[in-house]
């Protein structure tokens, strides 16, 4: 019996679905069971989608009902979560039942062995990172090494608590990987640990992420990521970042570009994003937060209100205020400077680009994210002022006709085996 066009269709696209899904999601199998949902509701609502799919429309309806499905899924277990809150079952039991005491202590031993293993600078990063919650910078320079050396030791080390766990339950102990979406506070729970009437456990619980995930824009195309709380990140193109929740914090890495956040609200897990020098904590926002360079960060707050402070130690000293319609640009180094520009917020999101009297280096860093074509400025241009509105599907236009607009003229260079386009002054 052959089979129907819909079926062949189902199976040509069906790897790429759920690789698209699973990277919005932190369960795999939950996963294929949307992807199955996404494809019999496009079948009942487009009779004809299977004979179509070549067809770039057809299949981006595919993968819009895909991703409004995912964002269906967070909000559905926002909502459960919000009912199950002050539920008597979800209270700690008065005595701790004996096995469940007996398998807490083992685990705890197996992960204070794992630690006791670590070579010692790679333990006291680790502590310190997870258990003192002392910003990275500040660790990095108590040990005299870089913030990505700090990154990579608590990864160690987190890999070295996993594959004791594993060892503890009896599994094989996995090879030591990066990008884990699988994370230890899932591993306990599949364990069977309990998680009342132990200080212990709770005190772990902040050590180690429920959920965790990296997420890298490609170049043209921002990402946007529903989490787990009901809130959602947009990530503009050639973006960076890492996203772990906590039982009492929500965190967010920007390693580089620009993230547009809409935060819900929870009064019991502040939302905090570190980008560059600069860490900004709110309980219930929206907001943009962008990497100019290396030394600089820009916040601005579309609705709501945030704290701006640096990563040194001295947060509590020299914590910013933000509230509607507000914009912060601090550079390391320098006083804060706060403006109230006022328009829209993070117009990349909508196909735009905003040039508000930006140096030509820093406009061709934001712009060049949409270009196929590397582009560079040499230093004798790099000051001049742009103005502007760009749209990003005529970025490459727009970097054309810039020598109609500033005293500049572009030539073609190869390197590394790549043709560059170099802006200099004329």
């Amino acid at each position: 019996m052959s089979s129907s066009p819909l079926l062949h269709s189902a199976l040509d696209n069906y790897r790429s679905l759920v690789g698209f899904v699973a990277r919005r999601m932190s369960d795999r199998q939950e996963a294929h069971d949307l992807v199955h949902d996404a494809w019999v509701r496009a079948a009942e609502s487009q009779p004809t989608l299977s004979q179509e799919l070549h067809t770039p429309s057809s299949r981006a309806y595919l993968y819009a009902v895909a991703e409004n499905l995912v964002i269906d899924h967070y909000r559905r277990r926002k909502r459960q979560q919000d009912a199950l809150q002050g539920v008597a079952l979800w209270q700690p039991a008065q005595t701790d039942d004996v096995k469940d005491t007996h398998s807490l202590r083992q685990a705890i031993a197996a992960v204070d062995h794992a630690l006791a293993d670590l070579p010692p600078r790679c333990r006291a990063i680790f502590l310190a990172d997870r258990l003192d919650g002392t910003p990275q910078t500040d660790i990095a320079a108590q040990h005299g090494t870089s913030v990505k050396t700090v990154e990579r030791e608590v990864q160690r080390a987190m890999d070295a608590i996993e594959q004791a766990l594993h060892r503890w339950r009896g599994d094989p102990a996995p090879a030591a990987r990066k990008g884990r979406r699988r994370t230890l506070g899932a591993l306990l729970s599949l364990a069977g640990i309990g998680v009342g009437g132990s200080s212990a456990w709770l005190a772990w619980r902040q050590w180690v992420p429920s959920w965790q995930l990296t997420l890298s824009a490609a170049q043209h195309q921002p990402l946007l990521q529903a989490l787990p709380d009901g809130s959602s990140l947009a990530l503009d193109a050639q973006s960076l970042a890492d996203v772990a929740f906590y039982a009492h914090q929500r965190h967010v890495q920007l390693h580089r570009g620009t993230a547009f956040f809409n935060v819900q609200r929870d009064a019991q897990r502040a939302f905090i994003v570190d980008a560059g020098s600069a860490r900004i904590t709110v309980l219930g926002t929206r907001f943009e937060v962008a990497l100019e360079d290396a030394h600089t960060v820009r916040v601005t707050v579309e609705q709501g209100h945030v704290q701006v402070a640096q990563r040194d130690g001295a947060a509590e000293r020299q914590a910013v205020e933000l509230h509607d319609g507000e914009t912060l640009r601090w550079t390391a180094g320098h006083a804060p400077q706060r403006s109230q520009p006022g328009g829209e917020v993070a117009t990349w999101r909508n196909g735009w680009l905003e040039l508000d009297n930006l140096p030509l280096e820093a406009a061709i860093q934001r712009i060049s994210r949409y270009c196929a074509q590397p582009v560079r400025v040499e230093p004798s241009a790099a000051q001049l002022r742009v103005f502007g509105r760009v749209q990003i599907s005529h970025a490459a236009d727009w970097v054309q006709l810039l020598p109609a607009m500033l005293p500049v003229q572009l030539r073609a260079e190869q390197a590394h085996g790549q043709a560059w386009i170099v802006i200099t002054r004329s």
